[in-house]
């Protein structure tokens, strides 16, 4: 029997289910036993209270798209990339920005939030590195894989591209001197369990010390091993 979320324990992702209608996302619906999908369900909505109204209400547009649109081959995951950029509203205002905000899309190269810290003009591009193409159809499929320890040259290639991109992308929408310009990084290994994440996390700091990109802050969000699998 479907259990629907509460609406006084998920005001805002009970708001989304109703614009989803039905079929909805997964997560937008609770089942009874399943810790591991309550605490997702959990921490989305714990990032999405840390909105105020009117980042609500632009990430909110952005996100109504997304809810009927699943993905042929990955699912909802363009939902949870946008999903991802409550994230980096609130690292922003963790940092101690002030005047966060979601900048209204008007182009391919305007970044995802802006805020100020003390003097400075400060711009966020949330960006989000999913598990590839092979790992997303084995978990479709429920095939056995094996978990390389060494990440391949096609997940740095991919994560210097990303890098780049967003920093040229600020730059195009703010040259000044005093603009800082963070990536907020989050990243979802093909380990689906993360279990390998402190080996991948020295492998990932020779990178930024040989590959760095000048210019750029990058801030990342990883899972600690076997987040998902504590429930």
């Amino acid at each position: 029997m479907e259990q629907r979320l509460p609406p006084l324990e998920f005001p805002r992702l009970s708001e989304l289910r109703r614009e989803a209608g039905d079929p909805a996302p997964y997560y937008f619906d609770l089942e009874d036993g399943n810790r591991i999908q309550a605490k997702h369900v959990r921490e989305i909505e714990s990032d999405l209270q840390g909105l105020d109204d009117a980042a609500w209400g632009l990430l909110k547009l952005d996100l109504i798209p997304l809810l009927g649109k699943r993905h042929p081959e990955r699912s909802w995951q363009p939902l949870l990339n946008k999903l991802n950029e409550a994230r980096g509203y609130n690292y922003l205002v963790r940092i101690g920005c002030a005047d966060v905000q979601f900048v209204p899309r008007s182009s391919s190269r305007t970044p995802d939030l802006k805020g100020r810290l003390w003097s400075s003009t400060v711009l966020c591009e949330v960006k989000t590195i999913n598990p590839s193409d092979d790992e997303f159809t084995a978990r479709e499929d429920h095939s056995v894989r094996s978990i390389a320890i060494q990440l391949p040259a096609a997940f740095f290639n991919k994560l210097g591209s990303t890098l780049r991109t967003a920093r040229d992308q600020m730059t195009i929408y703010s040259e000044g001197a005093d603009t800082k310009k963070i990536v907020y990084l989050v990243i979802d290994y093909d380990d689906i369990l993360h279990q390998f994440a402190p080996t991948y996390s020295k492998q990932l700091e020779a990178f930024f010390a040989q590959r760095p990109v000048p210019g750029l802050d990058v801030e990342l969000d990883i899972k600690p091993p076997c987040y998902w699998a504590r429930g």
